[in-house]
């Protein structure tokens, strides 16, 4: 029986098999690969339309799957999954949650006809404007057909028109009477990683927040369009909040709208001083072309600091193993 959000049964097509993404995990991992799959499918729409997905996690499904089935597989299957876009990869990088647009668009074509349904704006994939008892977490109103394409666009709250930043960093020359307004833009100075950290505190923002806005922003490049939302953020006089300020950084990462770090390359990045020399370090990150190295990086680094001193050459180590990893 499916929890409150999710559904008992969901459609499964006759070619389910014959998907090239499916025949490809089970090329790599036998008939384990096609059972994790299915099982994943169902532990979602369980759920409802994504599920949350952890070592915890991981753990307790390898348990239930039963048939010789250990985490360590569940976890490559996984991968193999998001990297052949079974699930949706974005939408996993940024949040570790398995979903899709099939599945998405299947579950709630399913409970289209329960009285209310409420979802995150941050994980849809899919346009929900067409289902009125669909309602996003947050927002007082239905759902306007231009509050649910995963773009930040403004929203109605109380009556009042909430100004959110536009969806891509704007264009073009600011013109003199443009630039005369924007008085908090102009007050910060230089824009550079010290002076975002000053600006979001002056909003309030917590410790978490700011590591995370800083990678987002590539440690405020003056170019990012953090600059315009928190210049939209001055502006709204509170009606804009850090999170929502923050979910909409995530959002244009997960849309491909902005290029940053992944959370990958900042550990990365500062866990490598406490392994490697300063040269090391600096021809292991020139290494990291593709989120494969990155991994490859964090398995290495792991495998030094557990090696309790008996890796002599770290730096060597790591970068061996990233070059293991074709580009």
């Amino acid at each position: 029986m499916a929890n409150s959000n999710g559904i008992d049964y969901f459609p499964f097509n006759v070619d389910f098999f014959d998907d090239d993404k499916l025949a490809l995990i089970e090329s790599e991992f036998g008939l384990k690969g096609s059972i994790i799959a299915i099982r994943l499918l169902c532990k979602i729409y369980k759920e409802g339309y994504y599920y949350q997905w952890g070592d915890d996690e991981c753990l307790l499904f390898a348990r239930k799957a039963g048939a010789g089935i250990v985490p360590n597989v569940v976890k490559e299957v996984v991968s193999g999954l998001v990297k052949r876009s079974f699930f949706d990869k974005g939408v996993f990088d940024s949040f570790n949650i398995l979903t899709s647009r099939g599945i998405q668009s299947r579950y709630f074509e399913a409970v289209k006809r329960r009285q209310r349904v409420e979802v995150r704006r941050e994980f849809l994939l899919v346009d929900v404007s067409k289902y009125s008892n669909v309602h996003i977490l947050g927002e007082n109103v239905g759902i306007e057909k231009e509050n649910v394409n995963i773009s930040a666009q403004s929203k109605v709250k109380e009556s009042r028109v909430k100004e959110t930043p536009p969806l891509t960093p704007p264009h073009g020359v600011v013109s003199s009477s443009q630039e005369a307004e924007l008085s908090f833009e102009n007050s910060l100075g230089d824009k550079n990683s010290d002076t975002l950290v000053t600006a979001l505190s002056k909003f309030g923002a917590t410790s978490e927040q700011i590591k995370e806005l800083k990678r987002l922003s590539n440690d405020g490049d003056p170019k990012s369009v953090i600059w315009t939302l928190l210049e939209s953020m001055e502006k709204s006089k509170g009606k804009i909040s850090m999170n929502e300020t923050l979910q909409t950084m995530l959002m244009y990462e997960r849309q491909r709208l902005i290029r940053c770090k992944t959370k990958e390359r900042v550990w990365i990045e500062e866990t490598l001083p406490d392994v490697v020399k300063p040269d090391e370090k600096a021809a292991i990150l020139l290494s990291l072309t593709t989120r494969e190295r990155e991994a490859a990086c964090i398995r290495a680094i792991s495998e030094v600091r557990n090696s309790s001193g008996k890796i002599r050459m770290p730096g060597k180590f790591i970068i061996s193993e990233i070059s293991k990893i074709r580009v």
